[in-house]
């Protein structure tokens, strides 16, 4: 009975950490498309987030290539970087761009438009 109870918590605690990084990362991007790419954009949807190992220092810095030259990105520390992919429509055009976020979803590492 008291092991039940327990499982039941702690699946509740980590419904509640991972929708909290959800709501995290959806203001990160927003403030980030905002500030730093200058869109204007109504927003769609946001994916749900997820992690990542397969993005190499390489790749990352080719997407920062690709993009705007004077947006600043946020620094990576390890391995580990989550991703969100949001739909949004952008003067006539519904768009997809995937961001890649540190690993606490406090900024953007490199974006990808899809």
């Amino acid at each position: 009975m008291k092991r039940s109870l327990y499982i039941i918590i702690g699946i509740a605690l980590l419904l509640l950490i991972s929708c909290g990084k959800q709501q995290q990362a959806k203001s990160v991007v927003k403030d980030f498309m905002e500030q730093s790419l200058h869109k204007e954009v109504a927003y769609v949807e946001f994916s749900g987030v997820d992690s990542t190992h397969a993005i190499s220092d390489t790749l990352l810095q080719t997407l920062r290539q690709r993009g705007p030259k004077d947006v600043q990105y946020m620094e990576r520390v390890g391995n580990t970087l989550l991703y969100i992919r949001a739909k949004y429509v952008e003067g006539q055009d519904t768009c997809s761009t995937t961001f890649y976020l540190d690993k606490e979803a406090t900024g953007v590492i490199a974006f990808k438009e899809n």
